[in-house]
């Protein structure tokens, strides 16, 4: 027999589940991480939008390295190209100790790294909290 709190536990997990559409995922090639002197900051909190059609995707809202600092480009709703994957941001430590990063990109179907496409619907964030394009993290 199942404990109750077991149970409440397993509502909670699947009530925190996201059912959100995104895009397919792959894993970025070496050739897209750069060296960055420190990891970005935590992700700042979005409020997800209706979502404007039925194929449309979502991708979360990211920092993005800026050769210098980094800067948040908010999340939104997408339409997929056609063919295309995308590549969570991700940072990671070299066997040297040196940090790597890599910005979410979209890839093509030959892997090669492709312009992301235009957001049909962009992420609102909180009254309480400052996300401009251009804010920066220092």
């Amino acid at each position: 027999m199942l404990r109750p709190a077991f149970l409440t536990g397993l509502g909670l997990l699947c009530a925190c589940a996201s059912s959100l559409p995104v895009p397919e995922r792959i894993e970025h090639p070496q050739s897209a991480f750069v060296e960055v002197p420190y990891p970005p900051p935590a992700a700042l909190v979005e409020i997800v939008p209706e979502q404007p059609r039925d194929d449309a995707v979502w991708v979360d809202g990211a920092w993005v390295w800026r050769g210098r600092y980094y800067v948040w480009q908010r999340g939104g709703w997408i339409l997929p190209p056609e063919n295309a994957t995308y590549a969570d941001w991700q940072a990671r430590l070299a066997e040297d100790g040196r940090l790597l990063f890599a910005p979410g990109t979209w890839y093509d179907a030959a892997r090669q790294p492709m312009d992301a496409p235009v957001r049909l619907v962009t992420a609102r964030t909180p009254p309480n909290q400052q996300t401009l394009e251009t804010e920066v993290a220092r």
